[in-house]
């Protein structure tokens, strides 16, 4: 048989859940079906492409999928081998763009439930579309029914927490009702009693941490994701985690079920509770009272040195918060800072610091420079590479909010529970926050702007900059100060004065 190529097969294998699996669909059962499909009709097997434990909601989140797609563009996969076409894709725009690989790169696509996919008439075609379309009428469906499940479960005074409960209480496998955990509860009274003794959320992380008192998730053997390799888990109290605790209304014999910010509802629930109706309820009273942080979303005229500031230790972008707080004629003020991200993950040392102190060591830094051209310090740098940087946190940000659905598809397939949904959430959305901030920075610089040199930037900031408004002042920054590194080393929070290292201006 000289002359006749042997077609190259790439086998696709998906499972989504565990439950698949147990019904026959698991990687290694699929693996040993399509093997032998393909070696019966005498195929060479190029590569088994294996996506565990992943929706087929969309392909950008799969990366066998992807994996498989440039291999056939590349003309390295003739054959494509499946359990069945939903296991390729339950999306309509998906379904398209499967058809039209198909009929660009001529390959053929067999499944074993339904035999080879014709996309080669306008049947063919029709009926492929009508599978596709099926198959995201039952994801979408199964949602829904996922939905209305979660609702009902709480309704009859079941927790939703499954991976992980809440701390204090264990939960048997197929069982409802949540157990209290001894150990554990003893800590969550004691978190509710220092509290109310009047420790502050870091300090109680602080006594915690010090003591070595295990978290909820530490010492757990986590299998990574796409990988046969495990990891263990070495979590530390925080204190959003604390505030989580105290805010929880689990611990007073309830449950809890939400859909977005707003709607959802609390019920009384079948377990017991660890504290007292009276306890929760001084301590919410005093929750109600704490300083609130709001991070904002985008630079604002208001703080306008937001995403030109980078910390002078570890690296990172500084962003702004605000702290609301009432003075003693009753008045709301509002307190304006910077902080570095890696503070909270206790992976800096860098003090948060106010736009005030800000302003003034911006403004003393400039005024000691003399001449501008004749300081070694300041880098004058082009922003030739900006386009670059600004397409690639663009895919960042593309890549984080896909992330947030993926997480919110976890949550309503039972996969994660609500306590990780909001805590992965909250990640996520500091992420998007940050590269939206760079975005909108990089917008600015890119835009068309006159050559100015150094002296008369220096005569601008050193003459003018006191009239300006805030707006002018944050895109005049935007506009030509490409970074300033500063740094706030002084754990002295009212008397800590931040110091500028160094400047670097776009050309």
């Amino acid at each position: 048989m000289l002359g006749i190529k042997q077609l190259n097969a790439g086998l696709y294998i998906r499972v989504s859940t565990e439950r698949q699996a147990k019904e026959g669909y698991s990687v290694s059962a699929q693996k040993d079906n399509l093997s032998r499909f393909a070696r019966q009709q005498g195929w060479n097997i190029f590569n088994i492409y294996a996506d565990e434990g992943i929706s087929a909601k969309n392909i950008e989140d799969r990366p066998e999928v992807k994996k498989l797609i440039a291999d056939i563009k590349n003309k390295l996969v003739d054959v494509v081998v499946l359990y069945k076409f939903d296991r390729l894709t339950r999306d309509s725009k998906d379904t398209e763009e499967i058809i039209e690989l198909i009929q660009n790169c001529g390959i053929q696509v067999f499944t074993l439930s339904g035999g080879v996919v014709d996309v080669s008439t306008a049947t063919g075609r029709f009926t492929v579309r009508i599978n596709g379309a099926v198959a995201q009428l039952e994801r979408e469906q199964t949602i829904e029914r996922v939905k209305l499940a979660f609702e009902q479960k709480v309704r009859q005074g079941y927790t939703l927490a499954c991976a992980t409960t809440c701390y204090g209480y264990d939960r048997k496998i197929h069982e409802k009702e949540q157990t209290i955990n001894k150990e554990e509860a003893k800590i969550v009274k004691r978190i509710f009693k220092m509290y109310l003794d009047g420790k502050t959320l870091s300090e109680i992380c602080n006594i915690l941490n010090i003591e070595k008192v295990p978290t909820k998730k530490a010492g757990r053997v986590v299998k990574k994701r796409y990988e046969d390799s495990t990891y263990t888990i070495n979590s530390i109290w925080m204190p959003k985690t604390i505030r989580l605790i105290l805010s929880n209304p689990t611990y007073i014999g309830k449950v809890r079920y939400h859909v977005g910010k707003e709607d959802g509802f609390i019920v009384d629930g079948k377990h017991e509770p660890i504290i007292s109706k009276n306890v929760w309820d001084e301590v919410q009273i005093k929750l109600s009272k704490i300083k609130t942080t709001h991070k904002t979303n985008l630079p604002k005229d208001e703080v306008y040195y937001c995403g030109t500031l980078v910390c002078g230790i570890c690296g990172k972008k500084l962003t702004s918060c605000r702290t609301n707080k009432i003075n003693s004629k009753g008045d709301k003020v509002v307190f304006k800072n910077y902080r570095c991200v890696n503070r909270e993950k206790k992976l800096c040392t860098c003090m948060g610091m106010s736009h005030n102190k800000v302003e003034t060591a911006f403004l003393d830094y400039m005024d000691n420079i003399e001449d501008l051209t004749e300081i070694d310090n300041i880098e004058i740098e082009d922003n030739n590479s900006d386009m670059e940087e600004l397409e690639n946190i663009k895919k960042s940000l593309t890549q984080a909010n896909n992330k947030k659905r993926e997480v919110m598809d976890l949550f309503m397939l039972d996969n994660i529970t609500h306590e990780q949904l909001k805590y992965m959430t909250k990640e996520l959305d500091e992420k998007i926050n940050i590269l939206k901030q760079e975005i909108s920075r990089l917008e600015l610089t890119l835009t068309p702007k006159e050559k100015v040199n150094k002296r008369e930037i220096s005569k601008t900031i050193k003459e003018h900059w006191q009239y300006l408004s805030n707006r002018e002042k944050m895109e005049f920054l935007n506009n030509f100060v490409k970074e300033i590194i500063i740094v706030n080393r002084n754990k002295d929070k009212k008397n800590g004065k931040p110091e500028i290292l160094n400047v670097k201006f776009y050309d």
